[in-house]
Formats: C-alpha cells, sequence, structure tokens
C-alpha cells in the first residue's frame, strides 16, 4: 500500500500530494525555479559581501582618488557592468605599462581624458569611452583643450549638489556616496567580479602592527607605496629588498593597443573610424622601428627570430627618423583626443618618409634545427608576417609591382587551399582510425576486425575463405 503525503511546494507554496518523503516540489518546473531563485539569492549576498570591501580595494580606492579630483560623483555618469570592468581593465594596463621613473617621481604615461576632468563648462566623465593612455608630456601640453562631438562630459549647470565631493573628504566616505549612485550597477558588477583587500593596506597593517618602533602611523603607512613599505619590512627583517626589473612598455605598442581597444569600445561614428585608421599606420610604423638598432619592446609588432630576416620598410635616403617618429607621435595622441584626422596627409607623408625593400621575409638564413631551437620567436614571427603585409597594403606604402605580385601569391595560395580542402581527407579520431586514401599496408599486417572504421571492409574478406 502506498503512503500518500500531503505537503507544500516549496516554491509556488502550493498544497500537492506525493508519496516521495523527501519531496519539495510539486513539478520539475517549480524545482528548478527554487534552483535559479537560490542562485541568485546566494549571489546578491555574495555582492553585498564584496561590496563592504570597497574601502580597502585598491582599484575602488583610485575611483575614490578620480572622483575627488572630479569633485563629483556624477563623473561616473552612464556605467555598465561592462563599462566598468572596461574601465578596470586600462586601469590595469595603465599600471602594467611599468611608466612610473622612481628616481624622477613620474610617469611616461597618463591616463588621458578625451573631454577634460576639470573643464571651466564640463565634467570630463571617469568612462572608458572617455579615456585613452598617452604620452604624459603631450597630455600636460594638450592641458583642458577639448573638441566638440566627441568623449563623454556631463555640464557643470546639470550637477547635482547632493553628489559634490570636496577635497577633504575621506575615501571611505567618497565610496559610501560611489556605492549610492551606482547602486544596482554595482551590485551586478560584484555578483560577477571579486572586490579584493588591497596588497599595499594588508602589508600597511602589517608593518603597524609588527614593526616595533615604526616612526610612522597607520594612517602614513597607508598612504605609502608598495615600494617604500617593501623597504620597511625588508629593513625589519634584515632582507634585501626584492625588486623586479621590468622594462617600460614602448610608446608605439601602448599606442596600438589603445587604438585597437578603443576602435572596438568607442560608439559608431567619425572618431572611432579616426582611430581604426591608425591602427595600419602605427603597425607599418613599429615595424619599421622594430628593425633599427637598439630598438628593444617591440616584439609584440615584430619579433626578430634568430635567422629570419626581414625588413618590410626602410626610411628613404634623405628623411630623418626623429621628424618620422615625431610625427607619428603627435598624430596619433590628436586622433586619439578627437582632433579631425587628414587621411590623405597621413598617408602621403607615409609615403614620402618610408619604402618597402621586401613584402616576404628571407629564410634562408634559418633551418629546422633553428625553427625548433627558437619555436616561440618563430611562431609569434610568424603570426606577425601577414598582419604587417595587410597594413603595408593598407597604408599604400609599397610600389604597384610589388603589390600585384604580393597579391597573386596570395591568390595562388588559395588557389591551392581550395584543391587541397576539395579533397575531402578524413582525419583519425582514435588509435584504431585510418586515413581513407592512399592506405599502406606491411606484408605481415592483421588487420584489427574490432576496428569499426575497417570492419566493413573486411568481413568480406574473412567470408570468402
Amino acid at each position: 500500500m502506498t503512503i500518500k503525503r500531503n505537503k507544500t511546494c516549496l516554491n509556488c507554496n502550493n498544497p500537492y500530494v506525493t508519496a516521495q518523503v523527501k519531496s519539495k516540489f510539486c513539478s520539475e518546473e517549480c524545482r528548478i525555479a527554487q534552483k535559479i531563485s537560490n542562485t541568485k539569492a546566494k549571489r546578491q549576498k555574495l555582492a553585498e559581501k564584496r561590496v563592504v570591501k570597497l574601502p580597502v580595494s585598491e582599484e575602488w580606492l583610485w575611483i575614490a582618488r578620480e572622483v575627488r579630483r572630479a569633485g563629483t560623483v556624477e563623473c561616473l555618469y552612464s556605467h555598465t557592468v561592462e563599462t566598468l570592468e572596461q574601465l578596470f581593465e586600462l586601469r590595469n594596463y595603465k599600471y602594467k605599462t611599468y611608466d612610473f621613473d622612481f628616481e624622477k617621481k613620474r610617469s611616461k604615461f597618463h591616463l588621458c581624458h578625451i573631454q577634460p576632468v576639470r573643464g571651466s563648462n564640463f565634467v570630463g566623465l571617469l568612462h572608458p569611452h572617455n579615456l585613452f593612455i598617452g604620452p604624459s608630456l603631450a597630455n600636460q601640453v594638450h592641458s583642458i583643450k577639448f573638441y566638440d562631438g566627441v568623449g563623454m562630459s556631463i555640464n557643470r549647470i546639470n550637477l547635482q549638489s547632493k553628489w559634490l565631493i570636496p577635497d577633504d573628504m575621506t575615501d571611505a566616505r567618497v565610496l559610501d556616496k560611489v556605492q549610492r549612485y551606482l547602486g544596482p550597477v554595482l551590485i551586478e558588477y560584484a555578483k560577477v567580479n571579486p572586490i579584493r583587500m588591497s596588497q599595499r593596506l594588508s602589508l600597511a597593517k602589517w608593518i603597524h602592527k609588527n614593526v616595533t618602533g615604526c616612526v610612522h602611523t597607520l594612517a602614513k603607512l597607508e598612504r605609502m607605496g608598495m615600494t617604500e613599505l617593501r623597504k620597511i619590512r625588508a629593513a625589519f627583517e634584515e632582507k634585501e629588498v626584492y625588486q623586479m626589473d621590468l622594462s617600460t612598455k614602448r610608446s608605439i605598442v601602448v599606442a596600438l593597443d589603445e587604438a585597437a581597444r578603443l576602435s572596438e569600445q568607442l560608439p559608431q561614428g567619425q572618431h572611432r573610424e579616426d582611430v581604426a585608421f591608425l591602427i595600419p599606420v602605427l603597425t607599418v610604423a613599429g615595424a619599421w622601428l622594430s628593425r633599427q638598432d637598439e630598438q628593444d619592446g617591440l616584439a609584440s609588432i615584430l619579433d626578430r627570430p634568430y635567422g629570419a630576416h626581414w625588413n618590410p620598410v626602410e626610411l628613404r635616403e634623405g628623411m630623418d627618423a626623429s621628424d618620422f617618429r615625431d610625427f607619428i607621435a603627435f598624430q596619433t595622441f590628436q586622433t586619439m583626443q578627437g582632433a579631425p584626422l587628414d587621411r590623405k596627409m597621413i598617408l602621403n607623408t607615409l609615403r614620402k618618409y618610408l619604402h618597402v625593400p621586401a613584402m616576404t621575409p628571407d629564410y634562408s638564413r634559418s633551418n629546422s634545427s633553428m625553427q625548433s631551437a627558437f619555436r616561440d620567436q618563430y611562431a609569434n614571427f610568424y603570426s606577425q608576417v601577414p598582419v604587417i603585409q595587410k597594413a603595408i597594403l593598407a597604408v599604400g606604402v609599397c610600389s604597384a609591382i610589388q603589390e600585384y605580385e604580393y597579391l597573386e601569391k596570395v591568390r595562388e595560395a588559395d588557389r591551392e587551399i581550395a584543391i587541397f580542402e576539395s579533397f575531402g581527407y578524413e582525419t583519425c579520431t582514435d588509435e584504431h582510425d585510418y586515413s581513407t586514401i592512399n592506405i599502406q599496408i606491411e606484408e605481415d599486417y592483421v588487420p584489427n576486425p574490432n576496428n569499426p572504421r575497417i570492419k566493413k571492409f573486411i568481413e568480406p574478406i574473412f567470408c570468402d575463405f
């Protein structure tokens, strides 16, 4: 006899009858719905716990400083979860340019605003569509100038007093306002992105707790940088300070990365198209620079594996290399700031300065052993060659004959690939799998009757015996 039990569904609260002792839901749909609801509740609690850590997160302390600089929380206007993620990716990329000179106490790169953060009538937003990483000197010279119709800003007339930030407001209070201003967007961000305690603050607390006789207060320690804090701890433990030898990223590499980012993230329009136009220009300029003497740090544009010889572009006789580099740097910065771009002038200038000795690399000095020894470099180089070639064609610095010969080789290669693919070769999927064509069998070969791919061929043979 089956015992019937009256229960109430944990999801819809409707009564139902079941024979299952552990039953909790009236239907599979309710079980799935409750599981989804529980998952959402867990994510909500996790996000709320993460948001509490804002005042001890290095990334969000940076936000607090930038908001204080702008004077209003409304510099975070129009953010979504995606744009917040992009903003922190940009901030982390800036950090990884390793641009800070500890001796001179200055940076090689700045996080430049397209619409100035302290404009006379507008406040430039702290938004990835209004920021790019550029040379510090150019940014200082540019100052608060701007171009109409580009970047993102909010009119000072529209600023609300409740979101204003005085210069003496603490980071914790600034971030409290940030939390209230972003609201649900911050919660949704925290659901999928961890908010971690700053290593710098953690080290400051350790020093305050463990280093006896430390002359600095905790508040002062928390304002210090990682380098200073590491020196204090190393001196206390009588150890040497561990320092990584990190080279500053090359300006043209940073510019190329930023052009690629902005060409994807900026809204559709002339500014985005002009930045995208810079990508082949910077690629060609970077390829030329990578082949000059004592020019390191350009392997991400064009590597130099041992044994592979290729100078894709060279400076024409009588042209000044410094003038060319200054031209590229100036045009890049101005275009990212939103200045109108004269494409014809850019292309004509490139053709004036550069020419193409060879469209294809020379591998005559390399062999299989070299390519095996320098495998990663060669793999990187092989992937970069077509990118450089396409950039050369895009800016038109090669001759008409070079372009024709290169395109003929490309068409011939495409024809060969198409013919090869039309053969319909089948690839192996397991140890008993063999190609369906051009099978060569040794005299002592004994077929495996358990192989399903050849069973249909060998069964008729066995039947004939």
